[in-house]
């Protein structure tokens, strides 16, 4: 084990000028690059939709960071444990995905987070799985393999291995882990169950550049309570030095308490997670899924918010962890709103290729039907980005599906989640980072879409040939 682990390190203020200049001329590198300049002229995508693509970079990139510091990790920078770390080939295909494609409904999801197991030895009320022990109810590994070879076919340059508890069947896990090619960014979500030295240093050998380890309080009997096991807050704390130790970007994820809404008590929180040295902290406020679901929508409160950008500010706290998550600010109207689709996928345990984990509803079956099928059918479903959160917005009609979705097909299911997607963005606007250039956007992807047709007419036809 290594005797000297990484140690993060926060970027703010003028030093982070430097880093922003590099990004943007990785970016402009890529933009010029033959390769992508190749692949635009093949998919009729111009050369002004590749600046506009590149000028788009910017202002989501801004509201990325903006109450946020981004971590130097050795010899990478992360912006944002949901976007590769730079310099890096996952890194390189982000960007190029941003460039590459105009219509949203065509460029490559940023991540993916693919279930490997529905078993978990935790009973977290909050949890979307619905997780057990049962090894045979969960998908055919094989199965698993295929479609993280579609994912990666797509250009998706992000992965996530997600549970239940991946951990609970770990020689599984780790065949799955090395079947995941080394230009995309590999991550996974614990509990930390099951994680010793010796596997932490194993899934880093094989690709894992970072980790989520679930940790809701800095009192045990607080997170031993949430997460439904004697030993979850000892379990966590061992599986983040462990992980540290082996070299991997380490974070916390946080659904908070009630308590913790209290700004003093999550300051108390805040020292606990900077005292244990991680990089980053994931705050996931509770949503009305999983058997959380009976309890209707419970709004988000918005002292964790305002909270989020006072520490951000506060000179006191410039070395902790930063703070990122949907939750509290990207999915809000000034920032990204809800980014399903085109920044997230969720494969579930069973199959079921959904916005998010908390968005119950599907647009197919990967066992009944193709990934990629249902992968195009959930890109139409998502034309442009929405203010507000699925489940929360959408609630009866996602009841309402969950009621019937036993007697539906796979293909019945991605059609009534297309509808609910439709009154999703009905009810919702373009969200702040997105407003200034979308009407631009519009303009422009009708051109392109009206030259793709042109050029279609342009072919014979290859029957009466």
């Amino acid at each position: 084990m290594n005797s000297d682990p990484i140690r993060p390190v926060n970027i703010s203020g003028v030093a982070a000028v430097p880093v922003h200049m590099r990004i943007a001329w990785r970016a402009l590198t890529l933009m010029l690059k033959k390769e992508n300049r190749d692949l635009r002229r093949a998919n009729l995508v111009s050369p002004g939709d590749a600046t506009f693509g590149f000028v788009k970079l910017s202002f989501l990139k801004d509201a990325l960071v903006k109450y946020r510091q981004m971590v130097r990790f050795g010899d990478v920078l992360v912006m944002d444990s949901t976007f590769p770390p730079f310099p890096s080939p996952a890194f390189d295909k982000r960007i190029s995905n941003y460039i590459n494609y105009l219509d949203v409904t065509e460029a490559p999801s940023g991540i993916i987070s693919l279930s490997t197991t529905n078993c978990c030895p935790y009973s977290c009320a909050f949890c979307s799985t619905n997780a057990r022990r049962r090894t045979e109810d969960d998908l055919d590994e094989e199965l698993l393999k295929k479609t993280t070879k579609q994912i990666e076919g797509l250009g998706v340059p992000q992965l996530i291995l997600h549970g239940g508890e991946p951990m609970f069947r770990y020689d599984r896990f780790l065949r799955l882990v090395k079947h995941v090619s080394d230009d995309m960014c590999l991550w996974m979500f614990t509990t930390g169950y099951g994680v010793t030295p010796e596997n932490a240093r194993e899934l880093k050998e094989n690709g894992l550049f970072g980790v989520w380890v679930s940790l809701d309080h800095f009192r045990p009997e607080v997170h031993n309570r949430q997460r439904g096991h004697a030993e979850a807050f000892e379990n966590a704390c061992r599986a983040v030095e462990c992980f540290k130790q082996a070299g991997v970007y380490t974070c916390l994820s946080l659904v908070p308490p009630p308590d913790l809404i209290d700004p003093e008590n999550f300051k108390r929180y805040y020292d606990f997670a900077r005292d244990l040295g991680v990089a980053e902290i994931r705050v996931m406020e509770v949503k009305p899924s999983g058997r959380e679901a009976c309890r209707g929508v419970i709004p988000h409160s918005p002292r964790l918010e305002k909270l989020q950008q006072d520490l951000y500010r506060d000179p006191a706290y410039r070395d902790h962890p930063p703070l990122s998550g949907l939750s509290t600010w990207l999915e809000k109207d000034p920032a990204l709103g809800c980014q399903c689709r085109f920044e997230y996928l969720f494969v579930t345990s069973t199959g079921e290729v959904q916005p998010c984990e908390a968005a119950e509803i599907s647009f197919g079956n990967i066992q009944e039907e193709d990934f990629l099928d249902i992968y195009r059918r959930a890109c139409k479903a998502f034309p442009r980005p929405s203010t507000g959160c699925i489940p929360m917005v959408m609630y009866d009609e996602v009841r309402k599906y969950q009621e019937q979705k036993a007697e539906l097909s796979s293909d019945q299911k991605g059609a009534i989640s297309t509808r609910i997607m439709e009154g999703f963005r009905e009810r919702g606007r373009v969200p702040g980072a997105f407003r200034p250039f979308w009407s631009l956007y519009e303009r422009r992807v009708e051109a392109f879409r009206r030259r793709r047709m042109a050029s279609a007419r342009t072919w014979p036809d290859e029957s009466s040939a």
